[in-house]
């Protein structure tokens, strides 16, 4: 090839490559345009999955109810609810509140296979003082349902969760029955509030009990909503024993005094501060509140709560559990980022031989 030749070659190619490069720099606007212009689909939302709890209240009241109620967390557990709520009421009304009877019935709620979180009632300790349950002094119960059941820091049950108990305090350190935890991504907040009125005395001089447990319920509560609102939960659940009487005008009283039993000639309210604190934290709170409390008039769900204008508090619901029946349970479902957070219905129990 002479010499002439490899020049033209050569200039061939050169011209091949700055053509190639040209039209990669026509063609780049184009292709930038087109994938600008492309729709990029955002990835899907994750599912939310429920979160399901069994709620029961005064069970097994009755030795003949114990394993019965066995059977009732059996069936709770292979429906693979996430945790049984268990909102006080061991033993019948005209049981005795001695050792035994409160040993048995720990056994049993501790036998649960699923995680069991147990808040007091009336008949396990404040009514201690009757002669049918054994003449005792209601607070030395209550201290020890607060030994038997509460010595550490976990529900009861087979498989147990990590709870937080107003005991961590260092003034309210005997307190071990109040208790929180979040399950669902919603609060759960147990209180020792029973009925008979929450425990509040008519006979004269100081009601240091009840005084004293009001302000540990107080200061409990208010510390659950503002965990809950730092957090941004959803909902929250507060468990008690006590039907806090929503119908009896409280809200049209001022606050409580001394002489209230004798100007009203009837019994001082004893939730009254109660229901004034959770209208206010639900007023303020963002999301759902659901209370759950034993009843002697069955199962219900309700809005109840009016503010001081007369008007329905909308963001809270009540639910009245069936007193005393290992033969129904109520069903909790907790779907976070839906509107209503909460749903319940009632479940039949294990059916009968």
């Amino acid at each position: 090839m002479t010499p002439c030749s490899r020049s033209r070659n050569a200039a061939t190619a050169l011209l091949a490559v700055l053509a190639a490069a040209t039209c990669a720099l026509l063609a780049a606007p184009t292709l930038a345009r087109a994938a600008h212009s492309e729709k990029i689909a955002p990835p899907p939302a994750p599912t939310v999955q429920p979160t399901r709890i069994a709620l029961v209240a005064d069970v097994p009241q009755w030795p003949a109810a114990e394993s019965e109620t066995s059977a009732l967390f059996d069936m709770m557990n292979a429906q693979q609810v996430a945790l049984i709520v268990h909102a006080g009421g061991l033993k019948g009304d005209t049981e005795s509140c001695g050792d035994a009877i409160l040993s048995a019935r720990l056994q049993v709620l501790d036998d649960s296979p699923a995680p069991l979180l147990y808040v007091p009632g009336e008949t396990d300790w404040a009514e201690c003082q009757k002669p049918s349950n054994g003449q005792f002094d209601a607070v030395e119960r209550l201290n020890r349902l607060r030994e038997l059941f509460f010595p550490v820091d976990t529900t009861l049950g087979q498989r147990t969760l990590p709870v937080i108990r107003q005991s961590d305090q260092a003034l309210f350190r005997s307190y071990r029955e109040n208790v929180r935890l979040v399950a669902g991504n919603v609060m759960l907040v147990g209180l020792n509030l029973p009925g008979d009125n929450n425990h509040y005395r008519s006979e004269g001089g100081r009601n240091g009990e009840f005084e004293d447990r009001r302000e540990a319920n107080r200061q409990w509560l208010a510390r659950a909503f503002s965990v809950a609102g730092q957090r941004d939960l959803p909902g929250i659940v507060v468990i008690a024993h006590g039907d806090p009487q929503f119908g009896n005008g409280w809200e049209k009283r001022g606050k409580p005094t001394l002489l209230d039993a004798f100007v009203r000639h009837g019994p001082r309210d004893g939730y009254a501060e109660f229901k004034r604190q959770l209208r206010d934290l639900t007023a303020r709170f963002s999301g759902q509140v659901l209370l759950v409390h034993a009843s002697d008039n069955g199962f219900s769900v309700d809005k109840p709560m009016r503010d001081a204008a007369g008007k329905i508090v909308a963001n809270f619901t009540r639910v009245a559990l069936p007193n005393g029946s290992p033969s129904r349970w109520t069903e909790l479902t907790i779907t976070p980022g839906t509107k209503s957070v909460f749903q319940v219905s009632l479940q039949d129990g294990p059916k009968g031989d």
